[in-house]
């Protein structure tokens, strides 16, 4: 016998609520809009009424079942799905139904055997997702294959086939599927989840945040939304909007472990470490759990002169996942304030083995050795160093390669890092800033690094250009403009940029 299914107080008052005043038909066709715009709660509040009232009801049964799926309670799916079959009412599609919601309890077996028969392309996807949840990747990678030449709809199935690909190293590969995706009209969830991820792994993150942001706007209700954009504006360092979000966020769902822990590394960019370990102390045994905030905390108590605390659960945690440089370093840092520097050596030393190791996971090993007085201190700072330079210069190809994309805000943010890493006296990446502040509106920010650029390289046609064209644009100084303009196209003939510039200035 099946269990009855409990309404939990808040929605079983919403349900006697919604069946005021209007009529099973009237509520009907509001969960049909509610769920054509991806208001699932909505939806289900509605549907759920109407299902109380009338029991038979094939047409608010199945669209209920579908809301629970959207809405990830597959259990209550589950349910709908039985009585339409009690019913004789099962809708054409109720193999695809029920592969879903037996792929969210973990029934991957039964997912399988739903959709033996379905050669349409979600068909395939369910397949292709059952493989993958009993550990075969190979039958997996196989369905996926078959599944995006397969009849139907396929942007769910092209999304996550995208995030199959880009798990499984093939970024290119996953670019390519992602944007086939991003095709499908209406756009699936994952299709917009799966861009945004790219996007992020690109360090393509004020269109990732676009993504995120276009994602919240179809579907409101997607947690896994809003949390790639929270995440996004962190990583972009945008804490002014991201603070009021996440406390939003935090009143809404109180309970849930990744918004505490986004809440918490907003105080922990404000320098707030008291906050931090009092917001996580209440989780503190479930953060073995949830790796991140475990770190953070440790982080917390190691601000807050709690070492010896620190290096207990950093350790344990180490212990759990030897590969995790995050920890690493930080449980390494904490022998160090400890005093303990042939275990921070201990700890460390594994970076000295690698090829992609940082100059900060270098230098803190470089400073273990000083410490306890090996003679491979020198050579490892001397890595560190060498590392310093090979991270400047991809974040230098990076700034120009978003540049020729016109991607401003990331080519701001790598030459402002640049910058901050070096002595500030880089003619080239102060010119290129320069033109980006431009791009995006910010005229006085543009303008002082056209004059620092300018004080360095008085001669250099480009920041002669750069400084002329922003002086022409601001109205404050047309002679000089002119003059510079007039100066850099005598010093670069055949240079068209400030060929037309020199143009466009002479026209006033």
């Amino acid at each position: 016998m099946k269990p009855a299914i409990r309404l939990a107080l808040p929605l079983a008052v919403a349900l006697l609520l919604a069946g005021c005043g209007a009529s099973p038909e009237e509520r009907l066709d509001r969960a049909e809009k509610a769920y054509a715009a991806h208001d699932y709660s909505a939806a289900r509040v509605d549907l759920g009424s109407i299902v109380q009232e009338t029991p038979e009801n094939t047409q608010a049964l199945e669209l209920l079942a579908r809301t629970y799926i959207a809405l990830s309670d597959p259990v209550s799916a589950d349910g709908m799905l039985e009585r339409l079959s009690r019913l004789g009412a099962l809708p054409k599609d109720a193999p695809i139904l029920r592969g879903n919601v037996d792929l969210m309890l973990g029934r991957y077996d039964d997912a399988l055997t739903a959709v033996a028969n379905d050669a349409s392309a979600e068909g395939y996807r369910v397949r292709a997702l059952a493989h993958i949840g009993k550990g075969e990747h190979d039958k997996a990678a196989r369905m996926f294959a078959a599944g995006e030449k397969a009849k139907g709809s396929r942007g769910r199935l092209l999304a996550d086939y995208a995030n199959f690909q880009l798990e499984a190293g093939n970024p290119a590969e996953a670019r390519r599927l992602a944007e086939l995706a991003a095709r499908e009209q209406p756009r699936p969830l994952n299709s917009y989840l799966v861009s945004g991820d790219l996007l992020a792994s690109n360090n393509e993150l004020d269109k990732a945040l676009a993504v995120f942001g276009a994602a919240l706007k179809a579907y409101p209700e997607s947690r896994a939304a809003l949390l790639g954009k929270l995440n996004v504006l962190g990583a972009l360092g945008k804490i002014d909007e991201l603070r009021p979000l996440v406390a939003k966020s935090l009143s809404a769902s109180p309970d849930d472990p990744e918004i505490i822990l986004l809440d918490a590394r907003v105080d922990a960019l404000d320098g707030n470490w008291q906050k931090v370990r009092e917001k996580l102390q209440a989780r503190e045994g479930a953060l073995e759990q949830q790796p991140q905030a475990n770190a953070l905390y440790a982080r917390a108590l190691l601000e807050l002169g709690q070492g010896e605390q620190a290096r207990m659960r950093l350790s344990s945690q180490l212990l759990r996942e030897p590969d995790n440089r995050q920890v690493r370093l930080l449980l390494g840092e904490t022998k160090l304030k400890l005093g303990d520097s042939a275990g921070a050596v201990e700890t460390l030393q594994p970076f000295g083995q690698l090829r992609d190791a940082t100059s900060e996971q270098l230098g803190l090993l470089a400073e273990a050795y000083k410490e306890v007085g090996n003679p491979q201190a020198a050579a490892t700072t001397q890595k560190a160093r060498e590392a310093v330079g090979a991270r400047l210069v991809s974040r230098l190809a990076s700034a120009d390669k978003a540049i020729r994309r016109k991607d401003w805000q990331t080519a701001i943010r790598e030459y402002e890092t640049i910058l901050a890493q070096t002595d500030g006296r880089n003619v080239l990446v102060l010119n290129n800033l320069a033109f980006a502040y431009s791009q995006t509106g910010q005229a006085s920010k543009a303008m002082d690094h056209a004059e620092r650029a300018f004080e360095l390289a008085p001669n250099n046609p480009s920041v002669m250009d750069t400084m002329g064209w922003l002086l022409h644009r601001s109205g404050k100084d047309r002679q000089r403009a002119l003059a510079l303009l007039r100066e850099a196209a005598r010093k670069a003939p055949g240079n068209a940029t400030i060929a037309r510039h020199l143009a466009e200035a002479e026209k006033g």
